[in-house]
This record gives C-alpha cells, structure tokens and sequence, in this order.
C-alpha cells in the first residue's frame, strides 16, 4: 500500500503506475521492475504472503485462489486491515491478536483474487468445534494460543474458526480470551496484588499491555481500579 508519492513499474510487460492511498498486488512469480514515478519519491508497507498459506486460510467451499484480478486498485477497507495487520505486527506480542488481525486484511484481499474451483462438500461441526476452542481457551487462559493452534484442535481451518466462534459466542478467539484475562486480573487487582504482578499472572506482555488493554475493557487503569475496589 502506497503511502505517499507515487511508484511506476512493469509487470510481465505492462506498465502500472501506483500512487499514495492506492494498493497493488503482485504474484510471486510476477517478473517487475519499480521505480518512483514522482520526484518527491515514494513510501509504502508490503506483506509478504506465501502461496501456500492462501488456500489453507481460504473459506472451506473453495480451493485457494489462483491469480490477482487487478494489479493496482483502491480498497479503504483493505487499506484499513492492513494498516492494522502492520501495526499488530509492531506493537502485539505474538498470539491471537496478531493472527486475527491479518487473517482479516487476508480476507479484505480475497475479493481482489480470483477464486479457485469448489472444493468437496464436508459434513459441518461447528457446534462441537467452537466448544472445543472455547474449552482451550478457558483451560489456556493465560497462556499464548496461536490460532493455527486453536484451528488445528477445533479440525477447522483458521478462517472457518473466526467466522463459527464470532457467530456462536459473539466474540473473536482473542476478544474471548482476552475477557478471562480482564476478569481475572479484577480478582487479583481486589486482593491487592500489584500491577506488575497481575500482567505476568494473567499473560499479559507486561504492565504496559495489561493497562491498555484493562482500560479499553474497563473504562480505567488497573491502579484506579484496585484503588477504587480496596475503599
């Protein structure tokens, strides 16, 4: 995704011209060349996704997708999710925030790819497969849970997973593990432990993590909070 100046570059013989606010996908097996196309130059983010990665990410019916329909386009939405999906990257410790958060700018681009043909129809067991997920997340609440991890123990692809557990329990795999940290951190907080403690206790990356993540579910600091409680 281009974010400012403009870039022009060929493509197996075409010519393409990607500028700020814009996105652009290239296959890997893609010949091209690149260039700032504006004297000012240009900047941008690239992710970078293996092949392989796409059909298992795909949506059950449907084989992974075969080719780009476009090479250069404008998508808000997608440009969002990536720009989430980069600073999950940067910013999250490793775990379901950052797999969700680019299994979604994966799911913003699958519009922009070409389908591959159907796939067998398979039984459903959604039902069974979110209890299963939901059972490992209480038993692992503060532990790391990758969601390849998660999918791999529901039997259900990673994009199948998010869809089913959000339908059926109202939240993403993060959010819910995240609500079992936040309540058990509030029991710890009232008994008095420290801060610091409470994030290592509750597998929050640190004392940092715990409080931006306690006040974006509480609506304040764990300090106030356990103040607030012990009165």
């Amino acid at each position: 995704m281009v974010e400012r100046g403009a870039a022009q570059f060929t493509v197996d013989d075409a010519e393409k011209r990607a500028a700020s606010g814009e996105l652009f996908v290239l296959e890997p097996e893609a010949v091209h060349t690149g260039m700032a196309a504006v004297p000012e130059g240009w900047q941008y983010k690239v992710l970078y996704i293996e092949p392989e990665l796409l059909p298992a990410w795909d949506e059950r019916d449907r084989t992974g997708p075969r080719a780009a329909r476009w090479t250069v386009f404008r998508d808000r939405a997608l440009r969002r999710a990536l720009l989430e999906a980069h600073r999950a990257l940067a910013d999250e410790p490793p775990g379901l925030a950052v797999d969700e958060a680019l299994l979604r700018a994966v799911a913003g681009l699958r519009p922009h790819l070409r389908p591959g043909p159907p796939r067998p129809a398979r039984a459903r067991a959604e039902h069974a497969a979110v209890r299963r997920a939901v059972a490992h997340l209480r038993e692992n609440w503060n532990e790391r849970v990758p969601l390849a991890e998660l999918a791999a123990l529901a039997g259900l692809s990673r994009f199948e997973l998010v869809r089913r557990f959000g339908a059926q329990v109202g939240l993403t795999p993060h959010a819910f593990q995240t609500n079992l940290r936040v309540a058990r951190a509030r029991d710890l907080l009232a008994a008095r432990s420290a801060p610091a403690a409470v994030a290592a206790a509750c597998g929050f990356a640190d004392q940092a993590h715990l409080t931006r993540t306690f006040r974006a579910a509480v609506g304040v600091t764990p300090a106030r909070y356990a103040r607030a409680v012990m009165r």
